[in-house]
């Protein structure tokens, strides 16, 4: 276990934020140790994976924990890989694709590390990842306890699960190996980029469409290497249909999913797009001119611009179409 103090905290909106103590840790025998420094220092925890989804402070006067964990083994027999929290998932998805397991195709080139993958439920393109996990292996930092979730225990749902409030630090992921050997090309982007390109959806392979994918992001998507940004920042709301104010654009306008018998899903970026020239100016933060749903900072941006300009959003879309918009990104105060 290493222990660092004042410590940078990575992000890819380059925020310059740093913390009190800074630990990464490889081993499950360490966990002991991690466990009474932890109650030594009765310090707020924050457990990073790659940084790619979170909007730091410039001081996190706490302790933030960076799992270390890269194994991958597989188990034949029980359709099972397990997976190490701190390997790169796009790496991961390659690592399927490679060995012809289904259904992991579709989470392609997204952003951060196999540990913080359910945490927020990823997803993209017809996909979730709780779709795709058996079980989660965790150390209960306030109990000093090893645990083993199963699916069901981290009650998943759109963008967000239980295991976001709990004290756990994930070090392995069971993921199924055994999903139908069948391609998920149902997304409408998709089927554009089919089109657009002349292909045969029947013929296409499992690294056809894991290729498509990462076409289809990069051309919409910023490189958080190149332009600072956290990814998605806004979740798609659901709300009653009747409720969506149209006093100023019609539901045609937008873009609107059935959600159930009650609810509709509606498309956040759209509502941005259909606002943006009524918010206020910031300097160092703006609109990706490519998705309205990614903010993009010039590198010199605070938290504090940051979500000074999601509210501003926030407000606006409220006041527009009375729907509320929830921040994706976690904020680290």
């Amino acid at each position: 276990m290493n222990i660092l103090s004042n410590h940078n905290i990575p992000n890819s909106l380059r925020i310059n934020s740093k913390c009190r103590y800074f630990i990464e840790i490889s081993k499950i025998s360490e966990f002991k140790k991690l466990y009474d420094f932890i109650n030594e220092q009765k310090k707020p925890i924050f457990i990073l994976g790659e940084g790619t989804n979170i909007v730091p402070n410039d001081y996190f006067d706490g302790i933030v924990i960076k799992p270390r964990f890269d194994h991958i083994k597989y188990d034949k027999s029980k359709c099972i890989v397990s997976a190490g929290s701190s390997i790169n998932w796009h790496f991961f998805v390659e690592e399927m694709v490679e060995n012809n397991i289904y259904g992991f195709e579709n989470l392609s080139l997204i952003p951060g590390s196999i540990g913080a993958s359910p945490i927020q439920n990823i997803g993209a393109y017809g996909q979730d990842v709780s779709e795709l996990i058996s079980k989660i292996d965790c150390f209960d930092y306030k109990k000093n306890k090893l645990i083993s979730l199963s699916n069901s225990d981290c009650n998943f749902s759109y963008r967000n699960s239980s295991l976001r409030d709990k004290p756990y630090i994930i070090y392995n992921i069971d993921f199924y190996t055994n999903k139908p050997k069948l391609l998920n090309l149902k997304y409408e982007s998709l089927q554009n980029y089919i089109k657009k390109n002349n292909l045969n959806a029947s013929k296409l392979s499992l690294s056809d469409t894991s290729k498509i994918i990462i076409n289809i992001r990069n051309s919409i998507l910023p490189d958080p290497n190149s332009i600072p940004n956290a990814g998605s920042f806004f979740k798609n709301p659901t709300i009653n249909k009747e409720k969506i104010n149209t006093n100023q654009f019609s539901l045609d306008e937008l873009i609107i999913w059935n959600h159930n018998s009650n609810n509709v899903k509606v498309g956040a970026a759209r509502l941005i797009q259909l606002i943006k020239n009524d918010l206020n100016n910031y300097n160092n933060v703006s609109i990706y001119s490519k998705h309205a749903l990614i903010l993009i900072s010039n590198g010199k941006a605070s938290q504090k611009d940051i979500l000074n300009f999601a509210n501003n959003i926030k407000e606006v879309v409220m006041k527009t179409f009375n729907i509320s918009l929830d921040i994706e990104p976690t904020v680290i105060n």
